[in-house]
């Protein structure tokens, strides 16, 4: 009896909707699907695929029952000393973490001389740093935290004092949920079609009648050609002081230079971004955001338009994302070199799928996490090295990829990866037998195994079809049904041998753990049968 080897490969190109279910034999190869799985592996973070790195708390504390905002900012503290916290707006309540610790602000009430006043004994009278409750926006402008309140407020990290921006000239406008640093400018937006800038290095100038014959002047405008009404901002992203991107939900905008001046141009007037947190931008001004046709990537300050991501692999789950069902926020992770976009239902209850955008492998992994760690907003941080990702999860604790870690906060991690399909007949009219499967993992031991289940079909659609079918039951909670054979690797490095002995003409492998493990080699031995049954 004729007999074959067949290495399979790891999907370094991640994800795959589009195209046939037979795949060619040039490298990257795609996955079928996959949850918790990356292209660069936990151990030795090789590329060579794997488990995604856990999750671990930032800090011990509970922050509250919602987490609204979370804003690196890096300043100088009044000894002199370069700080890097994370502000958080928790309840109404605006707090830092600083060095693992969750502080509540809190001011101390002074005199005009500085000296901080006293109550009947002797104590100081502190106020709390209270801003509205609800998502909120914030910028960083020389060390302090301007946020898009009901009124604009801004943030002293070295004193604690929150207060409100107290106009010098004009009116600061009001009620604006957007907020934008630009060329010095602070920019508000959100409520209309209009958008408003400070004077430069002012932002207490909200007078616009100088903006003609004063470049440094603070001015307003909308996004539409001369003499049409524009739609509603739903996102401002600075491109350093080359552009500023302006968005709708279904337009594109930039104006390079400076707002007064400058120009401003049409883009698109199909694409937008969908939600104010549905954008991120990597150190070298490459912009990722989710428009209602899917993932878009632009070098928004080269002139070249936006790029569609995700046609190429997953063409249906990421268009017409429903913004009032799920919380969309993204996030770009120098550490890893791609972004993060989660999308996180409202409901309180649903496990989202939500999104890894490997660039350089121009792939797309899902990720799953456990409902009460799905994040409502996240934020890089801002440090002298590269900075990791933190989440705000929806139970209020702020949490962290952290490299090695194999679970997630001490729930299981539940990783899986479909692999294939594979042709085991001779060709398109006979079957093939899975003799044997022989697997190479690292990360492993008898506490951490991989399980592997072979799932055969007529078709390569078929094989795939059942796989994920089952995998979908896995996930829900329900046993494997349609896999014909199964087994599992203990073992670091070559596993010993094991025999399927299923018949079919094609099978996708379908790989699955609970902890960290990284991807070596599996061979597949085939056996010649006959035609199909």
């Amino acid at each position: 009896m004729r007999t074959s080897t067949k290495g399979l490969a790891f999907p370094l190109a991640g994800v795959s909707r589009r195209g046939s279910h037979r795949q060619d034999n040039r490298a990257p190869f795609t996955a079928p699907w996959a949850v918790n799985v990356r292209t660069v592996g936990p151990s030795e973070l090789r590329r060579r695929g794997g488990s995604r790195p856990g999750l671990a708390k930032f800090c011990p504390t509970r922050l509250g029952d919602d987490v609204s905002a979370l804003i690196p900012v890096t300043y100088y503290d009044t000894a002199g000393v370069r700080r890097h916290d994370l502000v958080y707006v928790a309840d109404g309540d605006l707090g830092y973490v600083r060095d693992g610790v969750a502080v509540t602000t809190t001011a101390e009430l002074e005199g005009p001389d500085g000296v901080d006043i006293l109550d009947d004994n002797d104590a100081t009278i502190d106020f709390s740093a209270a801003v509205s409750a609800g998502a909120l926006q914030g910028t960083v402008r020389s060390g302090w935290v301007y946020f898009a309140d009901s009124v604009l407020r801004r943030y002293n990290p070295a004193t604690g004092v929150v207060e409100a921006v107290v106009a010098t000239a004009g009116i600061v406008p009001a009620g604006q949920p957007l907020i934008a640093l630009y060329r010095d400018r602070i920019l508000l937006a959100g409520s209309s079609q209009a958008y408003f800038a400070s004077r430069v290095s002012d932002p207490g100038d909200w007078d616009y009648g100088a903006a003609m014959e004063d470049p440094g002047a603070a001015v307003a405008g909308q996004l539409s050609d001369a003499g049409l009404m524009g739609g509603v901002l739903t996102a401002m992203i600075p491109v350093h002081d080359r552009a500023l991107v302006l968005a709708t939900r279904n337009t594109l905008w930039v104006i390079r230079g400076d707002p007064v001046g400058g120009r401003l141009e049409n883009v698109s007037d199909e694409l937008g971004i969908v939600a104010p947190g549905a954008w991120a931008e990597s150190p070298d001004g490459l912009l990722c955001f989710l428009s209602n046709d899917g993932v878009y990537l632009w070098g928004a300050g080269s002139g070249e338009p936006p790029t569609r991501f995700s046609a190429e692999r997953v063409p249906d789950e990421l268009r017409e994302i429903d913004t009032d069902a799920v919380t969309v926020s993204m996030c770009y992770d120098s550490r890893w070199r791609g972004f993060h976009l989660f999308l996180t239902p409202v409901d309180g209850v649903t496990v989202g799928t939500h999104w890894w955008i490997d660039v350089d492998n121009r792939a797309f992994w899902p990720q799953r996490f456990p409902v009460g760690h799905q994040p409502l907003d996240a934020a890089a941080l801002a440090d002298d090295g590269l900075g990791g990702v933190v989440l705000a999860g929806a139970d209020g604790y702020l949490r962290y990829f952290l490299d090695g870690q194999a679970d997630d906060d001490g729930l299981e991690l539940g990783s899986h990866v479909l692999l294939g399909p594979v042709h085991l007949g001779a060709d398109n009219v006979r079957d093939g037998l899975l003799a044997e499967i022989h697997g190479s993992m690292e990360g492993l031991s008898e506490d951490n195994s991989v399980t592997w289940r072979a799932v055969t079909g007529r078709s390569a659609a078929e094989a795939v079809e059942a796989a994920l079918a089952d995998l979908d039951d896995v996930l829900d909670g329900l046993a494997s049904s349609r896999a014909s054979a199964a087994g599992a690797w203990l073992e670091e490095g070559r596993a010993r041998v094991q025999r399927p002995r299923c018949r079919g003409a094609w099978v996708v492998v379908w790989l699955s753990s609970a902890g960290a493990w990284s991807y070596e080699a599996i061979d597949l031995v085939a056996r010649q049968l006959g035609r199909h049954r």
